[in-house]
């Protein structure tokens, strides 16, 4: 009889002893939560961010390869969808073929040009000599007109000095007429270079892009990252501009919290932070950047 009352006893004060432990326990607990609470501040009005690369076809077009699928992780430089380059192709070789003919003209042109160079340069040359033939004539023709005055030659050498005067004063506007026109055509081939020279940076201007919108046909992971908002689609017609998924930066991330204006007052950039994520029930330690 002794001995079960002694044990009931015993049972007794080991049931009051694991109390008394489990309520210290508690009591340190609730003593550690309520240090934190007052100590450290905290808030559940807070998200992730990151950087988030949108991606948009830079020219419009029917896709024709998809390389990629929702949540894929991408290098940057990988190809991510393909845009059908079949028009954008005839459009630059046909921008090439332009250039050509216009570069063909304008060698055309220089050589024209070149070839009345050529000739304003024997152009002068000539009137040089007409110039000095004709001085020679007058002088031939006052010494003959003297001596025809003094009955001294013939009438006949007379009207052959004047003639050959003449013929010489003709042929010294004949070359200065030559120059004139030979120094018109020079102008006009000049303007009509300029002209060519403008229409060619024109066309190569064009060509570039058209080599640009070539190369856009296909577009490329602009980052290291996971795919995101996927909405393109095989088939699908496609907008310059338009947005049709993005590249998460998967090293590149924050947590945006929300405090209230009081809370402020303690924090400091580089303190240290604990963040508790919901989704993965794990917490991870960063630090206040901002």
């Amino acid at each position: 009889m002794n001995e079960a009352i002694e044990k009931i006893k015993n049972s007794r004060k080991i049931k009051i002893a694991i109390l008394s432990v489990m309520g210290i326990i508690a009591l340190v607990f609730i003593a550690i939560e309520l240090y934190a609470y007052i100590v450290y501040e905290r808030t559940d009005n807070a998200y992730v961010e990151g950087t988030i690369v949108p991606i948009a076809p830079q020219v419009s077009g029917k896709v024709v390869k998809v390389y990629v699928d929702y949540n894929q992780r991408v290098k940057k430089g990988d190809p991510l969808f393909e845009i059908e380059p079949d028009d954008y192709l005839a459009e630059l070789n046909t921008k090439k073929a332009y250039v050509n003919i216009l570069q063909n003209q304008s060698a055309e042109i220089v050589s024209s040009l070149n070839e009345a160079m050529a000739r304003l340069n024997t152009a002068e040359a000539n009137l040089q000599s007409a110039r000095a033939n004709r001085v020679l004539a007058e002088r031939e023709y006052e010494r003959i007109k003297k001596l025809f005055e003094e009955d001294l030659v013939s009438k006949s050498r007379f009207d052959n000095a004047e003639t050959s005067l003449k013929v010489a004063i003709s042929q010294e506007k004949a070359a200065e007429s030559l120059i004139k026109e030979v120094n018109t055509a020079i102008n006009t081939l000049k303007i009509k270079l300029k002209t060519q020279e403008y229409q060619v940076k024109k066309a190569q201007e064009e060509l570039r892009i058209a080599e640009i919108n070539f190369k856009r046909t296909t577009i490329f992971a602009p980052i290291d990252g996971r795919v995101a908002k996927k909405s393109v689609e095989l088939g699908q017609f496609v907008r310059a501009g338009q947005l049709v998924m993005a590249v998460v930066d998967e090293h590149d991330t924050w947590i945006v919290a929300n405090f209230k204006e009081t809370q402020l007052k303690k924090m400091r950039v580089g303190h240290p932070v604990k963040i508790k994520v919901d989704a993965y029930g794990k917490v991870f330690k960063g630090h206040v950047e901002s």
